[in-house]
């Protein structure tokens, strides 16, 4: 719980109900959470290709992230992702799938959060050129949280309670592959999250990590 707050607080993010925890702490009030979606991608346009699979597993400022794609069809993947504080299914459709070339991308994600559930759509693009493979992704996400309990952390009795909420935040993500041969790859990817409505605030944040991935 600790570790969590702490990361939504490096992020500077202010929920105006669902994350109070984060202004009530120093008070002695704990809560059981907040939820946030996938906060990292490490995933171009194109995919993964029939019938085969691709494992990414990386660190960065965003916590520890695990990704597995299949490919279902040339141009359409299913996957799961575990995150730090979410975990989920998502399923991904190329418009555009060249191996040497531009791509354009689709993707749909679910899943739950720490303290809630969240759902995603996701805009990718991107270009081979040579071994790298830079991309860009536009996401937005909708998150819907778990009822919170603030109880006192000496007592632990329950001091006052707060409803189900949902907001809305959206996530700019640019970054790159570089594939040292047609099997083991390389990611390096940077984002900002920014909001969209006034139920959520953000202060200035960058959130960069890095990956290794295999596909076979």
């Amino acid at each position: 719980m600790h570790k969590m707050i702490g990361l939504i607080k490096e992020l500077g993010l202010q929920l105006t109900s669902a994350c109070l925890a984060v202004i009530l702490a120093p008070l002695g009030i704990i809560s059981s959470g907040c939820a946030v979606g996938p906060l990292v991608s490490h995933e171009t346009a194109r995919t993964v290709g029939n019938s085969n699979h691709e494992i990414v597993g990386g660190y960065g400022q965003a916590g520890y992230a695990f990704k597995w794609n299949y490919g279902v069809s040339e141009n359409l993947d299913i996957g799961l992702h575990w995150e730090s504080l979410s975990i989920g299914a998502r399923i991904k459709y190329a418009f555009i799938n060249s191996k040497d070339s531009w791509s354009l991308a689709a993707a749909l994600g679910t899943g739950s959060s720490v303290g809630g559930s969240h759902n995603y759509l996701d805009i990718i693009t991107s270009t081979m050129a040579g071994s790298w493979e830079p991309y860009a992704t536009a996401r937005l996400v909708k998150v819907k949280t778990d009822p919170l309990e603030f109880r006192n952390k000496d007592t632990g009795q329950v001091d006052f309670t707060i409803s189900s909420a949902e907001y809305d935040y959206g996530q700019a993500l640019l970054g790159t592959r570089y594939w040292f041969n047609a099997n083991w790859l390389f990611s390096l990817e940077a984002s900002s999250l920014f909001a969209i409505n006034d139920s959520v605030k953000f202060g200035s944040n960058v959130l960069v990590g890095a990956a290794l991935g295999y596909r076979f």
